[in-house]
């Protein structure tokens, strides 16, 4: 059974008097049997050996009578005498107060020898104690008898159980006084602790604005007759200024409550306004609770503001168009952006958490190490270009940019960097280059071409003219017609290198790219199919015309096919498609399954008079003069290959618009 705070007061005062009380009558009953007994002790041999002295004439002279009237004297001296008698040398009982006849075995319970004064035995007749008290009567050194008296312990007994009931009845009275006091002081301490109790709960619902110290009518400023309007303390009527950090009293320490309480102790503003071990309780309760209220108001701001920045952050993060990442030290990713995931190739944020980590991604693995030895030794890397893999395989160039969150003890405990996918402007540059090379070249293979075509026409002429002359049978005639046939050759080169060079205008009109592409296989259909090479043609009808010169394009296009043709040794596919990836721009993809492009040389084959063709079967110039048209028309041109696996060229050419010609 629980006991209310009450009921423990009454209880602790109660058991407290209740012990006391029983405490000091076991000790006073002690002390007061101890003290009547011995008193009594005392009063009995006094009483007998008084009586022994009187006793001694009577004895000598035989007087009965005078025997009886001394031991009846003696016997009527007190309440608590109950018996007298004398007996003489011989143990006879001379005279006795005994009414109804003398107990012989009285006689031997008390005995005193010739040495002895006097001797005391206590006797238990059934009903009472009596203290039994026997002393010698002498005349000189001989013995007449012996005179023996009692004294009954009632007495004492009932003073001691009258002095233990005014003990008990005091402690009664104590246990009431007690109980009335108690239960004053229960009322004060109950319900400050309610009150206390109570503001414990609304704390505990949320509700800090709370009071449960009393308000004081002066405070530390009015005591002082401080005017400081800066201080922290002035003004404030609900927290004790020793609560309180920055008061600005010249005997304050400045500190919180732990540093500066000891101070405040011996100030007089707190000897004047402390009060009790509640009261300190209480006005402590209130200034944590006005504390934590300031501190909560503080922390739902820097939540606040901490949610906003992360919301701004992760904003960022998340709307990067570059990969964003967090890795471990040991390479696991921690997070990673919306735009690593889909530049990497997977589906979600899980799957790539679970399943990559960073050193997956480097293609070659010694490039990953000496990222991490870089990162080791500066804490950094910046702009470093690294060939990265994505989820099905593909390469992509990449700037990585990484810093190395470290620990006070240097270890590195996390990698956070951007990565940027720079492939596309690797490409770009790359064509910027070919571009510029092939202007160059241009330029170059127009003024020789000049130069050149002359002496040309003239060896042609004087050769043609040497064979009119000479028979077709004799050697001189063959070799004759040997240099006509280089001749010629040279003059279709020097043609071509004229064509590639000459700035022909483009006539820009809006083409249907399907039905050139259309015209294009109805001419070469035939040709093909006695090769064994079959024309496969998947075109949207729903694109819309581009922009362009026709009969450029039709040589682009052509040129493609014939180079897929020469590129299946024996029998194969060519497939063309057309599709639109937006609305302003028309892709033409044409895929071949010959033997592909070498990884080594797939970045040369738009240079100029390269080839890998036979001596007499290609100039090297058909891939460098697609190249110039399609950009010429603001288009891309592109090739995707694996050894093997035959090549897809992809032409990306802009939707026409009028507003633009």
């Amino acid at each position: 059974m629980k006991f209310s705070f009450r009921g423990k007061v009454y209880t602790g005062i109660i058991s407290i008097v209740l012990l006391s009380g029983l405490l000091m009558a076991l000790s006073v009953r002690i002390i007061v049997a101890e003290a009547l007994s011995t008193e009594c002790k005392h009063r009995g041999i006094s009483i007998a050996l008084n009586l022994a002295a009187r006793a001694q004439d009577p004895i000598l002279a035989v007087d009965f009578l005078r025997m009886k009237d001394l031991i009846d004297e003696v016997s009527d001296s007190g309440d608590d005498i109950p018996y007298a008698f004398i007996l003489d040398q011989n143990g006879q009982t001379l005279a006795h107060t005994f009414q109804e006849g003398f107990p012989v075995e009285l006689k031997k319970a008390n005995s005193v020898s010739k040495d002895q004064d006097y001797s005391i035995r206590l006797l238990d007749t059934g009903e009472y104690l009596i203290y039994d008290v026997a002393a010698p009567v002498f005349i000189e050194n001989h013995r007449l008898g012996t005179v023996r008296l009692g004294l009954s312990r009632t007495r004492i007994e009932q003073t001691i159980k009258d002095l233990l009931g005014t003990i008990f009845l005091l402690t009664g009275l104590t246990i009431l006084i007690a109980g009335l006091v108690g239960a004053g002081f229960a009322d004060q301490v109950t319900k400050r602790v309610k009150k206390l109790r109570q503001a414990s709960e609304k704390a505990l619902s949320g509700d800090l604005d709370i009071q449960t110290a009393p308000l004081l009518n002066k405070n530390c400023w009015e005591i002082m007759s401080c005017n400081r309007e800066a201080c922290s303390a002035y003004g404030d009527r609900r927290r004790r200024c020793w609560y309180l950090a920055g008061t600005m009293c010249p005997n304050c320490i400045d500190g919180k409550y732990a540093k500066k309480i000891i101070s405040c102790r011996t100030c007089e503003v707190y000897s004047r306004l402390s009060g009790d071990e509640i009261q300190e309780m209480a006005e402590a309760f209130d200034a944590m609770a006005l504390t934590l209220k300031n501190n909560i108001t503080q922390l739902k701001q820097s939540a606040e503001t901490i949610e906003k920045s992360e919301k701004r952050y992760r904003r960022i993060f998340e709307g990067s168009i570059d990969l964003i990442f967090i890795a471990g030290n040991h390479g696991r990713f921690i997070d990673i952006n919306r735009a690593g995931i889909e530049m990497l190739g997977y589906d979600t944020r899980e799957d790539f958490l679970q399943s990559v980590n960073l050193a997956d991604l480097f293609v070659e693995t010694e490039h990953y190490e000496n990222m991490l030895n870089e990162i080791g030794s500066k804490g950094f890397i910046k702009d470093m270009e690294y060939k990265l893999k994505t989820k099905n395989g593909c390469e992509l160039q990449a700037l990585f940019s990484s810093t190395a969150q470290k620990d006070e003890t240097g270890q590195i405990l996390r990698h956070e960097g951007i990565i940027k996918d720079i492939t596309i402007w690797k490409d770009m540059k790359q064509q910027l280059l070919q571009a510029d090379k092939l202007a160059s070249l241009g330029q170059l293979s127009a003024g020789i071409a000049h130069e050149i075509n002359n002496p040309l026409g003239l060896i042609l002429g004087y050769t043609q003219l040497l064979m009119r002359g000479e028979s077709k049978g004799p050697q001189v005639f063959e070799d004759l017609k040997t240099i006509e046939k280089q001749t010629c050759n040279c003059k279709i080169i020097v043609e071509a290198l004229l064509n590639f060079a000459r700035k022909t205008e483009t006539q820009k009109i809006a083409i249907n790219i399907n039905q050139t592409i259309k015209n294009i296989i109805a001419v070469i259909r035939h040709q093909f199919e006695l090769d064994n090479v079959s024309l496969v043609t998947v075109l949207d009808e729903s694109i819309q015309p581009v922009t362009g010169d026709e009969e450029k394009l039709k040589q682009v296009f052509m040129n493609l096919l014939m180079n897929a043709r020469q590129a299946i040794s024996e029998s194969g596919d060519i497939t063309i498609k057309t599709f639109a990836p937006n609305h302003n721009r028309v892709c033409v993809i044409v895929e071949d399954s010959g033997s592909g492009i070498p990884t080594n040389i797939i970045n040369k084959i738009f240079d100029p008079f390269f080839t890998t063709k036979p001596t007499g079967l290609g100039t090297g110039l058909g891939l460098s003069v697609s190249y110039g048209i399609i950009k010429e028309h603001n288009g891309e041109i592109s090739v995707q290959s694996e050894p093997g696996n035959g090549a897809t060229f992809i032409v990306t050419l802009p939707v026409y618009d009028n507003t633009t010609l």
